[in-house]
């Protein structure tokens, strides 16, 4: 667009215009930087102390004793005594299979007992009786022995020699009956006694006081052998759970601790520690034993297990930590200045920081706010008072 003359002068004074009035009001001195003030900052000693740490831990109660009932022996069953939730105690009758057929076997067993047993009495009675017949001809024949000479005498001689082998071989035929007489009637016994097992076998019972948690069979229903029948817990109860190493090696048997179950507590003792860990968690089973007043199975529970204690320890205030790229630091107060200081993190217990390396005892640390600092920061130092500690 073409401006006419008159219009470009007024363009060109306007300009004029405002390069004056900006060098009227410019100002006359640059401003002057001035310094922050120091920052006030919480300060604590690095002390050093024993520690006696714990470890929360959750868990579950359950029954101390968990059995699954089975059947030895096969049938239908005929009686069904137990129902779920149901408490009963050793020696209670649970479940009955129909045991015809296993009387009959004992009845059949105890037969062939009695006249294996009847049998060897006989045959002892019979051995007796060879051994006096045989002493017997063989005294004929010594007599028929004596006349020889006469044809009758040999005649005589040969029918005893006859008959005392017949003595002998019969005498020989019962002692083998009768020494071996003894095991067939401890087979017969041992056959007897089995079947008397098994028809004891046909009776579920209780091998311990506790409750029914399941049945599984009904009334007509055919039993396998070794199939689930029955499940059967104790009323009392452990905490159970799975720790970390340490944890695992400072308990013992029998210790003390106290186990919370919603809003009451008890006192429970060490039961079991798994020694050697769980090869997929790492982790280590632990159990409790509950008081009996505790019956909630399955209920979620908490317990503080102590720790191995630290002796000794170098410690600060957890919030005195500064982690950074992977790395610990600490602000150390050095006159009105800060010096960031790297250091070794061990354990920590509570409220307090373990601190391996970096740092000595009765060095003044910042405990607060150390996210905010910067190494060389100009600071006012505020000592930490034991009511801000426990905050």
């Amino acid at each position: 667009m073409n401006l006419t003359r008159p219009r470009q002068v007024l363009i060109l004074l306007l300009l004029t215009a405002i390069a004056l009035l900006l060098l009227i009001i410019q100002p006359a001195d640059e401003p002057a930087l001035r310094s922050l003030a120091p920052s006030p900052v919480l300060v604590n000693h690095a002390s050093r102390t024993d520690l006696y740490p714990r470890e929360l831990v959750s868990g579950h109660l359950q029954p101390v004793r968990r059995a699954w009932l089975r059947f030895e022996v096969d049938g239908r069953v005929a009686e069904r005594r137990a129902e779920a939730g149901q408490s009963v105690s050793v020696g209670d009758v649970l479940l009955t299979l129909d045991d015809q057929d296993y009387q009959d076997v004992l009845i059949q067993a105890q037969a062939e007992w009695q006249q294996a047993e009847q049998d060897l009495q006989r045959d002892r009675s019979l051995l007796k009786l060879a051994e006096r017949s045989r002493k017997l001809q063989e005294e004929v024949s010594r007599l028929n022995s004596l006349g020889e000479r006469s044809l009758a005498s040999k005649t005589r001689l040969g029918d005893a020699e006859a008959l005392l082998a017949q003595r002998l071989s019969e005498e020989a035929r019962l002692g083998a009956s009768v020494n071996t007489g003894p095991q067939r009637v401890a087979a017969s016994k041992a056959a007897m006694d089995r079947a008397r097992r098994n028809l004891d076998r046909t009776t579920l019972k209780v091998p311990f006081a506790g409750r029914v948690n399941q049945v599984q069979l009904q009334v007509g229903d055919y039993a396998n052998r070794n199939q689930p029948a029955l499940e059967l817990i104790s009323d009392q109860l452990d905490f159970y759970a799975q720790v970390r190493g340490p944890v695992a090696r400072a308990l013992t048997l029998g210790q003390r601790v106290t186990v919370s179950v919603g809003d009451r507590s008890y006192t429970a003792s060490v039961a079991a520690v798994q020694p050697d860990p769980d090869p997929g968690t790492f982790t280590h089973a632990i159990r409790l034993r509950m008081p009996e007043s505790e019956t909630r199975s399955g209920a979620l529970a908490m317990v503080q297990l102590p720790l191995q204690p630290v002796r000794n320890a170098l410690v600060v205030p957890w919030t005195a930590i500064l982690l950074d790229e992977g790395s610990a630091f600490v602000f150390r107060v050095e006159g009105e200045h800060l010096q960031r200081v790297a250091v070794q993190l061990g354990s920590r217990v509570v409220q307090q920081q373990v601190i391996v390396s970096g740092i000595d005892a009765g060095e003044q640390v910042v405990v607060r706010d150390v996210a905010a600092l910067a190494d060389g920061q100009v600071v006012v130092s505020e000592a930490l008072q034991p009511a801000q500690q426990e905050e």
